[in-house]
């Protein structure tokens, strides 16, 4: 099993930025200190990275997101889209770490399409 401990080194180790743990969480930055947050915790029986963008990507979107990012989950919560990536235990974290920032770059580029889509609907 994969601790916070353990996984707070990966982190550094892999060149994440803002890695601190608070109880539970770790919260880190994927590219930079001006980058979004993201939070690292267990959840079942492995680890679990989330990050979420103040954007409402329709259906649509997440599912075409999706398909071509099938290792991850988009969803709305709390009306914002939430990326989503599980580590199960005993797999090794450091690939995993490359593969997240991959999808945080990706995920992060969408959301600036979808939020120039929504423009013309809220007036910007």
């Amino acid at each position: 099993m994969t601790g916070l401990v353990e996984a707070e080194a990966a982190l550094r180790a892999a060149g994440f930025d803002g890695v601190e743990r608070d109880g539970d969480v770790i919260h880190a930055r994927a590219d930079g200190p001006s980058a979004p947050e993201f939070t690292l915790d267990r959840q079942g029986d492995g680890l679990r990275l989330t990050l979420r963008f103040a954007v409402r990507a329709t259906d649509e979107e997440r599912s075409l997101w999706m398909r071509a990012h099938p290792q991850a989950r988009l969803e709305i919560v709390q009306g914002e889209t939430q990326l989503t990536l599980a580590v199960m235990d005993g797999a090794d974290l450091a690939p995993a770490l490359v593969l997240w920032r991959g999808l945080v770059q990706s995920a992060a580029r969408a959301a600036v399409d979808w939020r120039r889509r929504q423009k013309p609907l809220y007036g910007m």
